[in-house]
């Protein structure tokens, strides 16, 4: 629930930002506000979501754009990348313990689907792991 209101907003912004050469600072100002508000009705912390903000606009400010890329996209990827790097930045895996059973905890909020991750979860890692695997919900 929370990347779709974020992916939303980033469409309208690539939208916004369509035939422009070059990233002005007013119109960094008003995605960084999207992407803000975005974020803190995640319920990202407001320490958080400043620090994102205040890295994204270093990095994007007065950047020349990619051939490749439109303005918008530009913008997107530098968001894109703090974003990975902010929740980790590398892939992490389950370390199964030899003997069973591993206890995966899945914490969120209220209807934040976590069944429904769970269910899916189960059916990833039984169809990836070599041993019958009992899930329990």
């Amino acid at each position: 629930m929370a990347f779709e209101g974020l992916s939303s907003r980033l469409q309208a912004i690539t939208r916004k930002l369509g035939g422009k050469a070059r990233i002005t600072e007013a119109d960094l100002k008003e995605v960084m506000r999207e992407v803000k508000l975005a974020l803190l009705e995640a319920d990202v912390n407001y320490k958080v979501v400043k620090e994102f903000v205040n890295t994204v606009q270093e990095k994007a400010l007065g950047q020349d754009v990619l051939k490749s890329l439109t303005p918008g996209q530009q913008v997107i990827k530098i968001v894109r990348d703090e974003m990975t790097e902010l929740l980790g930045g590398t892939l992490s895996r389950v370390n199964f313990t030899p003997n069973p059973p591993t206890v995966i905890m899945l914490v969120g909020l209220q209807g934040s689907r976590k069944n429904y991750y769970s269910w899916k979860t189960c059916k990833f890692i039984k169809k990836t792991r070599e041993k019958a695997i009992t899930c329990c919900m």
